[in-house]
């Protein structure tokens, strides 16, 4: 079942970022972003929610489920900030929300790419100097 919701996230983010491509032009309009910034936010979410469905598909473990419940909280907040701003024609909007989506994406993406493989920083195992 984790499997499952790990690879549907994945699916949703990489739709998200299809999407974006699609209608890249009005993103950038509405947002008043420079166009670097969205394609570059859109790249790392596409890259992440490939990652994030590579990792379903081999392991899923549940110990990784918090970090991308913890991007999709922040993203939510990113985008009502990010409307709430557009909305008064202020360019922050488009910083925040798609800076988070590149930071964000980034960090699950090195999340889900290290995983057993990356460093372990657990207190029972000794340094070494």
């Amino acid at each position: 079942m984790r499997n499952s919701g790990f690879a549907v996230d994945g699916i949703i983010k990489l739709l998200l970022a299809v999407l974006g491509f699609i209608f890249i032009g009005g993103l950038e309009d509405f947002f008043l972003a420079p166009r670097w910034l969205v394609v570059t936010a859109l790249v790392l979410l596409f890259l992440s929610a490939a990652t994030q469905i590579s990792y379903a598909v081999t392991k899923g473990e549940k110990r990784y489920l918090k970090f991308p419940m913890v991007f999709d909280a922040l993203l939510i907040v990113a985008v009502v900030v990010g409307l709430i701003l557009a909305a008064a024609s202020n360019p922050a909007g488009a910083w925040v929300l798609f800076g988070l989506i590149g930071v964000g994406s980034l960090g699950i993406a090195v999340v889900f790419t290290t995983g057993e493989n990356g460093p372990s920083f657990s207190e029972d195992e000794p340094q070494n100097p």
